[in-house]
């Protein structure tokens, strides 16, 4: 090699390297985008008659790393719930998202909800069921 061809491989090697090291300490590169990967619901209905009765909701949503993420609920036909956003936290399963709740049932529901989870390209969970026949009102 002529000694300007050298001068030349050895500033392209400086220039390819210098953006890889950083005070001496080697710089990775970025993780990826935030994302989320699959959401699930699970509705546990009544197993009573009676009303006013409990029914278990409960949610998961799946990403590649922490974060918040904001879904709603939604009933098939229609009804949109508020927006509420949880964070996503390491699991043994991954990074998860997470809720669940109890909530009250007054009347007879043959329904069935998911979630739509905001941000993400379109993730849907589940269709979920609940189920409740009221056949014996209790007041409240």
């Amino acid at each position: 090699m002529k000694p300007a061809q050298l001068i030349a491989a050895a500033a392209l090697t400086l220039a390819v390297a210098t953006p890889a090291l950083a005070g001496n300490k080697l710089v990775t590169p970025q993780d990826g985008a935030f994302k989320v990967e699959k959401a699930q619901l699970a509705i546990k209905s009544p197993n009573v008659n009676a009303c006013p009765a409990n029914a278990k909701v409960a949610g998961w949503i799946f990403t590649n790393k922490p974060g918040p993420v904001t879904y709603m609920m939604v009933r098939k036909g229609g009804q949109v719930g508020a927006p509420k956003t949880i964070t996503a936290k390491k699991g043994p399963a991954g990074y998860v998202a997470s809720f669940s709740q109890t909530i009250q049932i007054h009347q007879a529901i043959d329904a069935e909800y998911r979630i739509l989870v905001s941000h993400s390209g379109g993730v849907v969970s589940n269709w979920a069921p609940l189920k409740a026949s009221c056949k014996i009102p209790l007041g409240g």
